[in-house]
């Protein structure tokens, strides 16, 4: 099965061209265009002393929210012939699940909605629906900025900020996903900001600092945060490999090779995204001493 949904993923993806703006799952592209596109959009504007106002929206349950209607109508969107639909529905045709419990017959229900979990196909059928839900309220890139169901929507003004976020609750809604207001999280690089933006009549939750794919984003564009981020996601990188990188009867070469590829990668992360500084340079330094004696 995993070698058929690859040829039709391969097939599709020869036909299809997703917008700029999605960095999940595409070729070319990854986390860190996303990080260090968001990362650089806010020190641009703390150098200009211009206000940003930021929003990263939670989808509820996104996978699992996907009406089946949905994935034939992106795939006719992005015009992939109707043979190579039809070898998708074959795929999706009559999905069940089975309830077993301890005691009593098991039940069986059809499902009509959601990507199957662990198929090889999901993840392109998944970027597909939201850029043909969403791509006419998808601002050019960095303004607007996907990785599969995690979006950040920016804007220099607070009152358009919402408009946005609203019209994509509202378009979300219409294809059956959901925007999980009480995990949506509003920024601003202004802070003398004091309120927040509201989305259907809900307050959206106001920070400083998001976690953004793994990097930590300040509205003030400082490190600091991320430095202590990456620091101590790394410490326990470490502690989960000291039965390796402690043992005296495994080769000092094959520990350097283990803790260069498991543990440095950790401290590294998203680092080329960093406006480095001698104090972040010293502080990575000084972990990296400690670790090594």
């Amino acid at each position: 099965m995993k070698i058929f949904e690859r040829i039709i993923d391969r097939r599709i993806r020869d036909i299809i061209r997703v917008s700029t703006n999605q960095c999940g799952f595409v070729a070319n592209c990854g986390t860190t265009d996303a990080i260090h596109a968001a990362r650089l959009l806010i020190e641009k504007h703390r150098e200009k002393q211009k206000p940003l106002h930021l929003a990263f929206l939670d989808l509820e349950k996104a996978f699992d929210r996907v009406p089946h209607e949905a994935i034939w109508y992106a795939l006719r969107w992005h015009g992939v012939p109707e043979e190579l639909i039809e070898w998708v529905r074959i795929l999706y045709a009559d999905p069940r699940s089975r309830v077993e419990a301890a005691a009593g017959t098991p039940v069986e229900f059809p499902i009509s909605v959601g990507m199957h979990q662990g198929s090889a196909l999901s993840p392109l059928l998944f970027i597909l629906v939201m850029d043909a839900i969403t791509r006419d309220l998808q601002r050019p890139a960095p303004w607007t900025l996907l990785y599969a169901d995690d979006v950040m929507l920016a804007s220099e003004q607070k009152e358009d900020l919402q408009r946005q976020i609203q019209a994509w609750s509202e378009r979300l809604a219409r294809f059956g996903l959901r925007l999980n207001v009480k995990k949506t999280e509003y920024m601003t690089t202004n802070l003398d900001e004091r309120s927040t933006i509201q989305v259907d009549g809900n307050d959206l939750r106001r920070t400083d600092h998001f976690k953004c794919l793994g990097s930590t984003l300040s509205a003030d564009g400082n490190l600091a945060h991320e430095v202590v981020a990456r620091v101590n996601a790394t410490w326990l990188k470490w502690r989960s490999m000291t039965g390796v990188l402690c043992d005296k009867n495994i080769p000092d070469r094959f520990k350097s090779k283990v803790y260069r590829a498991v543990v440095r990668s950790v401290a590294l992360y998203g680092a080329e995204c960093w406006p480095a500084t001698k104090e972040v340079e010293r502080r990575l330094s000084v972990m990296e001493t400690k670790m090594l004696r």
